[in-house]
């Protein structure tokens, strides 16, 4: 492997085929998801047709993607075929996870992604270790994605709904499509405004896209898989909504208010956690063995800017989910067009000034957008949050925490004897004894990420 440079290649071509690979996606699994959660006895049905719409959808995706890799990456032809391939497989076996969430059995849809994310990681660092390059790095993800959709076939068929092509319905297709077709349109800006910045990034540094590709793309890997959190617990939270919506308007207020309460004061600290840890993170995972100290330097700094990005996704997640299981496409769509526009504005801007940084900066500035819009639409015309004072309780306690971090950082013999994974647990352990102290978390609030979070 060639480094950083290298590592941005694979970026490239992960970030393109992701976002066309949401040609296939086409907003299905929203309507799929809200109509199972409604009634579980039509699951053969949907899952059937839900299939093959699908798999069509995929045999139009491919020869996009290829002829997307000839013309604008003739270098990177065959690794953007091969992990174009394993996305479009990784797309259908989210299909099939989308029954998990309609039953509210979101444990069997975290295995999948976690057998998936270890198998691209464990296969991935033994082809890299072997010499084997990028093409070994890709093929590592094509016998990912092939183990992810199996593993949840077996699981779909084995425990919930087995699909029968015999149930193939072209009107229930039509239907499905129709359902789907609004959130299509807002998928694919979705798709575009989490990949468009480091595709941007590439083609503005001209020689040197690669190496800053390699950087951003490190430290947005790093900061996405936090998301992970409020992607698993809002999406147990999203079909108990769409069956409130319409019957308990005050039980829809509570949800959403809890949901909000217990996003913010987990996203407050760890943001403020990676501001002040970042140097340490970056140290720890990526040694000067095989990093420069530029390479340590560029990805800290990025972390340090992208983590706010991170802790208002975490938020963004709450708003995005009651858009959709309200069934509201319009706002969806509005509140998508807007953070993309800005998103490609900032980083035409900021990108030929500030290079990755000013990557990191335009994802903060479109984020703050989609929550800004999503606060503001979401409690005027959907549903209403009854409690705000864990706001400042959560603030005050990560300042607590920020404090000690600060002491940690800028005092040697701490710095030198105390070592990092004891920082940070102390560092939990501080704000939420603040927390519960302050009575910023209740038992209730524990209650209610017990009985959504079952089974993670």
């Amino acid at each position: 492997m060639g480094g950083l440079s290298d590592l941005g290649r694979i970026f490239t071509v992960l970030w393109l085929t992701n976002l066309l690979t949401m040609l296939s996606v086409l907003g299905l699994p929203t309507p799929f998801i809200r109509e199972v959660a409604v009634d579980r006895s039509k699951a053969p049905r949907m899952i059937t047709n839900a299939i093959a719409i699908r798999l069509a959808l995929s045999l139009i995706t491919f020869p996009i993607m290829a002829v997307v890799a000839k013309l604008v990456y003739p270098d990177l032809t065959l690794p953007i075929y091969i992990v174009g391939i394993a996305g479009l497989i990784n797309a259908l076996a989210r299909l099939l996870r989308c029954i998990f969430r309609s039953f509210e059995r979101m444990e069997f849809g975290a295995l999948g992604e976690i057998v998936e994310r270890l198998a691209v990681f464990s296969l991935g660092m033994y082809a890299v270790s072997r010499g084997y390059g990028i093409m070994g790095f890709c093929t590592a993800v094509l016998l990912a994605s092939v183990l992810h959709l199996a593993l949840t076939f077996s699981i779909m068929a084995g425990k919930f709904s087995r699909p029968n092509f015999r149930l193939l319905d072209i009107k229930l297709c039509i239907h499905l499509l129709r359902q789907a077709l609004p959130f299509a349109l807002s998928g694919a800006l979705s798709a575009m405004y989490l990949r468009i910045d480091g595709l941007m990034l590439k083609h503005i540094m001209g020689t040197g896209g690669n190496v800053a590709m390699g950087w951003y793309g490190t430290g947005y890997g790093f900061i996405m898989s936090l998301t992970v959190i409020p992607g698993a617990f809002m999406g147990a939270v999203f079909p108990v909504v769409s069956r409130m919506l319409g019957s308990s308007k005050p039980a829809v207020d509570f949800l959403y208010t809890k949901s909000l309460k217990l996003m913010f004061i987990t996203a407050l600290p760890i943001a403020v956690g990676v501001t002040f840890l970042a140097d340490g993170i970056v140290m720890s995972l990526y040694p000067l063995e095989r990093f420069t100290f530029q390479d340590q330097e560029a990805i800290s700094r990025i972390l340090e800017i992208l983590t706010w990005a991170c802790a208002l996704i975490f938020i963004n997640f709450v708003f995005v989910t009651i858009f959709r299981a309200a069934n509201k496409q319009r706002a969806f769509l509005t509140v998508m067009v807007a953070s993309v526009s800005v998103n490609i504005a900032s980083n035409l801007i900021l990108i030929p000034m500030y290079g990755h940084l000013g990557a990191a900066v335009s994802m903060v500035v479109s984020e703050s957008v989609i929550f800004i819009y999503g606060l503001w639409y979401t409690q005027k015309r959907v549903c209403k949050v009854n409690e705000l004072s864990f706001v400042p309780k959560s603030v005050f306690a990560s300042a607590v925490m920020a404090m000690g971090l600060f002491i940690w950082k800028y005092t040697a013999w701490l710095g030198e004897s105390v070592p990092l994974p004891l920082v940070i647990c102390l560092a939990v352990i501080a704000y939420f004894a603040v927390m519960l102290a302050m009575k910023g978390l209740t038992r209730e609030d524990i209650n209610m990420l017990k009985s959504q979070m079952h089974g993670l």
